[in-house]
């Protein structure tokens, strides 16, 4: 049986982060009642997984994304929080998504660190060659999943509550969104994506939701019996998700590897993405998960770049419309790209298009820090609310006893200057606001 305590921790590790949802704020406003009747239906094998809904997300390209109630994503960081340390021990160093110390800009610093050992510091030929899997979440042949996980829960867990962990992960692989769900999305949307992109129309007992915590975790566990098979044969290689890239000194040594990998991948009911195989010196670059890999420099994807040049222009719409908060929303997506880039050779980019596409008019709000690292609002824009409201406040409430005090739009004035209030208390009983001009 499940322990309380197991559970909580489950929950707590899923409201990470998600505590301004609307599934989270429901469910904690009675969360210890709704742990023990979410634990009694386990114990009892009463539990069952309620309707997720479903929409279409349009960037980078059409998907279809499930996501489940929070109480059924509790479940999912139940098993995440049992089975990921054990699936660590197993898994391959090469591997870098969804693990912690990995992640996308490790893959990409690794696969540069393969190339420059390869080629023995660039002075020698080396061969890289790319592979992806064709619709790979939605290929994933429940059954087989299901069995792999139990089999591996059966040699490797040994907890009290194994036999609870064997029956909720076989019901989350084998579970059908599609069946019970909520569209939030035009049904229009759908005509966008290929058969074999939808669980609604890619085949019985095939495909995982994505957006659920549990794909990506056993996505890596399916693949890494490839993983191994791959590093016995080629040392120097990197895969994110689906997405591997592998370096040697010679062709043929790569080539070889590929009776080996497809013979792997249908053993699991996988297979090559025959329009993304690519194979090509080094020195031509590597278009690795959003980066193009140099002899020494590291680029962005050219949609990166356009969709930063989006960022920059509606930035500078907001600027000329003189609206503060749209003008602080459009800085944080900005900020987001000029993040990415700060990891890449693209100082000279950066700054050509700020220059290109901002106008003269609307450098007055902003102003840019370091090496075009970020941007932020001038500081006498920046003034929380809050205060500026309070102040009001105030001074509606005393403005009949306190004639000596500045007006509201004196107020409101000194607050956009960048002026700061402080409030005193007078021996008679009022009080007292002055303002200190900005430093």
């Amino acid at each position: 049986m499940i322990d309380f305590c197991i559970l909580l921790e489950a929950y707590f590790d899923c409201r990470r982060h998600k505590r301004k949802t609307v599934g989270a704020t429901e469910f904690e406003m009675n969360y210890m009642s709704n742990l023990v009747q979410l634990l009694d239906e386990i114990n009892s094998r009463q539990y069952k997984i309620g309707k997720s809904i479903c929409f279409v997300v349009k960037y980078p390209r059409y998907r279809e994304v499930f996501a489940g109630q929070f109480r059924d994503r509790i479940i999912h960081h139940y098993i995440a929080l049992r089975l990921e340390p054990l699936f660590e021990s197993q898994f391959s160093d090469r591997t870098y998504n969804c693990r912690k110390g990995k992640g996308q800009l490790a893959s990409i610093r690794q696969l540069q660190q393969d190339i420059r050992e390869v080629s023995e510091n660039y002075t020698k030929d080396a061969y890289v060659m790319g592979i992806d899997l064709k619709g790979f979440f939605m290929s994933i042949s429940k059954p087989l999943l299901a069995k792999m996980v139990d089999d591996f829960i059966v040699e490797n867990y040994h907890g009290d509550d194994k036999e609870d962990l064997r029956w909720l992960c076989n019901m989350v692989v084998m579970h059908h969104p599609e069946r019970d769900c909520e569209k939030k999305s035009a049904d229009y949307l759908w005509e966008f994506l290929p058969k074999e992109k939808s669980l609604f129309t890619n085949g019985e007992d095939r495909g995982v939701a994505i957006g659920n915590l549990f794909a990506q975790l056993f996505a890596n566990f399916l693949l890494s019996k490839l993983d191994w098979k791959i590093d016995y044969y080629c040392k120097h290689h990197v895969r994110y998700v689906d997405d591997m890239v592998l370096v040697a000194r010679r062709k043929e040594a790569l080539l070889r590897l590929m009776p080996m990998i497809r013979e792997t991948l249908a053993s699991l009911g996988l297979r090559l993405n025959e329009k993304k195989f690519y194979f090509q010196h080094y020195s031509k670059g590597v278009r690795f998960v959003g980066a193009i890999i140099k002899r020494d420099r590291i680029y962005s994807v050219n949609n990166t770049v356009n969709n930063y040049r989006k960022s920059v222009r509606k930035l500078n719409e907001a600027a000329k419309a003189g609206n503060i908060e749209t003008i602080n929303k459009a800085i944080q997506s900005v900020n987001s790209y000029l993040g990415i880039f700060s990891h890449y050779n693209e100082y000279g980019m950066k700054r050509k298009i700020i220059k290109e596409e901002l106008s003269k008019e609307s450098w007055q709000y902003f102003t840019v820090k370091g090496h075009f690292q970020s941007i932020h609002l001038r500081k006498k824009f920046n003034i929380d609310i809050k205060y500026k409201n309070m102040a009001n406040e105030i001074l509606n409430r005393k403005i009949e006893e306190r004639k000596e005090v500045p007006s509201e739009s004196e107020i409101s004035r000194m607050l956009d200057s960048g002026y700061e209030l402080e409030i005193y208390a007078t021996s008679n009983g009022r009080i007292r606001i002055e303002g200190f001009p900005p430093s």
